[in-house]
Formats: structure tokens, C-alpha cells, sequence
């Protein structure tokens, strides 16, 4: 039985831990260093309770809920602008006669439609599940 380089036989070595020396890192050993690093240390404080990290928790889904949400939101402005873009070249395309050229166009703004749709039902779901917060104005 040979699990996670473990043998019943005692004069069988793994290979797992073993590294050939073609693969060895080229660029040699460093010394660890012992020194303080400056920097944020994650060092649990007296009064954290379970009450805290579960509303630390909480703000940062919305605040990730909230970033999500302006993105699909600028896409779907961009969509919304691709859409009028869609409508002038359409009518441009009807003007100057080009039926095939137009229904081409019809089906490219149809497509950007439903993405529209699509991106409308995520921001509806993101909206209800993590509804906008109200900002307190400082005093």
C-alpha cells in the first residue's frame, strides 16, 4: 500500500519527495530571514467575537455584491450604446435599399437584446439578494 508516499515496506522509499536535479531551482538557496517585515500582520484582536466576523463577513459580500453590480451595469450601458449604433446603421441600411445588409443588422441588435435582457435579470437578482445599503452622512 503505497498512499501519499507511505509503504508497508520499511526499505522502500517514496518517490514523491523526490526532485532530480534537472528540475532543481537553477537560481540556488536563499537564507530565511528572521526579520521583521513591515506590514499588516493578521493578529486576532481582544474583542473579536464570532458576532464581529460574521458582520465583517456580511460587508464585504456587499461590498463584492455592489462592484458586480456596477459592472454589469456598465456593460449594459455599453450594450444600450451598441443598440443605438445598431439603430442608425439599420435605418442607413434601409435607405440606401440593402434588405440583406439590414436583416443582418436586426439579428446582430437582437443578439445584443437578449444580452441586455440577460445582464437586466442579474442586476434584478444581485439588487434583491443584496439590496443597495443607504449611506449614513458623518456628522
Amino acid at each position: 500500500m503505497d498512499v501519499a508516499g507511505l509503504s508497508d515496506e520499511r526499505g522502500t522509499r517514496s518517490v514523491a519527495g523526490h526532485v532530480s536535479n534537472a528540475v532543481r531551482d537553477r537560481r540556488g538557496r536563499r537564507p530565511r530571514s528572521s526579520a521583521v517585515r513591515p506590514g499588516p500582520v493578521n493578529v486576532r484582536q481582544p474583542g473579536a467575537t464570532a458576532e464581529s466576523a460574521a458582520v465583517a463577513a456580511a460587508t464585504a459580500d456587499h461590498r463584492q455584491a455592489e462592484y458586480f453590480r456596477r459592472v454589469l451595469i456598465q456593460s449594459r450601458r455599453h450594450i444600450e450604446h451598441r443598440l443605438g449604433d445598431y439603430q442608425k446603421a439599420i435605418a442607413t441600411a434601409e435607405a440606401a435599399g440593402d434588405a440583406e445588409g439590414a436583416g443582418t443588422l436586426r439579428r446582430m441588435a437582437r443578439a445584443e437584446e437578449q444580452e441586455r435582457k440577460t445582464l437586466d435579470g442579474l442586476i434584478d437578482k444581485l439588487q434583491r439578494r443584496f439590496p443597495p445599503r443607504t449611506r449614513v452622512a458623518a456628522r
